[in-house]
């Protein structure tokens, strides 16, 4: 999938309209997150873990880790991978994401991925709430196309209970999308699985986005592995 990557000016830093729905960290961490400072950290953004698997950390607030296996790149903080609607507002946005097969089309100009995983925004509200807001913020981001100037068809949020690996308990919710003649670069299906999970204070989410029905497309056992992953820090 095309992807825009690049370091927001400061103006679109706050994403004013997500920070109002889930009631997220103040305005000055928000931007200090999109400038790429951490707070301290038990763990450093990526270590190794057992197998070769990467483990992703998030911001300040993010108690909470993740893993990605082989074809994975991480992004360095400060740089961000976002989606804007029609206007050029950031619509949704991850920083310092993990991106699985960067670079897949070679045809096409700019970034480009078969998927890519992150931390979304902390929340203070409980996870089922958090997971649905954030990806009823991704689907409408995905759903806008800058190159056709057309909205592609969505689906239902689907929410549910989930156990992760390490037995904690979090919601997940998961979107699929249409896309409308897609280019040489695009899939014509995209998945979106927010796993959103408490972890005393905080509500710490893992955002995935990725291709479906390509022979590079990450395989649906991976990106379960992926999203099971999710754990509190100290695990």
């Amino acid at each position: 999938m095309p992807t825009r990557t690049d370091r927001p000016p400061a103006s679109l830093l706050v994403l004013a309209a997500v920070t109002t729905a889930l009631v997220l960290v103040t305005s000055g961490v928000v931007a200090a997150g999109w400038a790429g400072r951490l707070g301290d950290r038990a763990l450093s953004r990526a270590d190794r873990a057992a197998g070769g698997a990467q483990v992703v950390t998030g911001g300040e607030h993010d108690a909470a880790v993740f893993e990605v296996g082989d074809g994975w790149t991480l992004r360095p903080r400060g740089t961000s991978i976002f989606y804007t609607d029609a206007e050029g507002r950031i619509r949704a946005g991850l920083d310092g994401a993990a991106v699985f097969r960067d670079g897949a089309c070679a045809a096409g100009q700019g970034a480009s991925n078969r998927a890519f995983a992150g931390f979304g925004r902390p929340s203070r509200l409980p996870a089922r709430r958090t997971s649905r807001v954030l990806a009823r913020q991704w689907r409408d981001a995905l759903a806008h196309d800058d190159r056709t100037a057309t909205t592609h068809e969505a689906g239902a949020l689907r929410t549910r209970e989930v156990e992760l690996d390490d037995g904690s308990r979090a919601v997940r919710t998961d979107v699929g999308l249409r896309i409308t003649d897609p280019s040489a670069c695009e899939a014509a299906r995209v998945r979106a699985s927010v796993v959103s999970l408490e972890t005393g204070g905080w509500t710490s989410s893992v955002v995935l986005v990725r291709d479906l029905g390509v022979p590079d497309a990450l395989d649906d056992a991976d990106a379960e592995r992926l999203l099971a992953s999710l754990r509190p820090t100290g695990r």
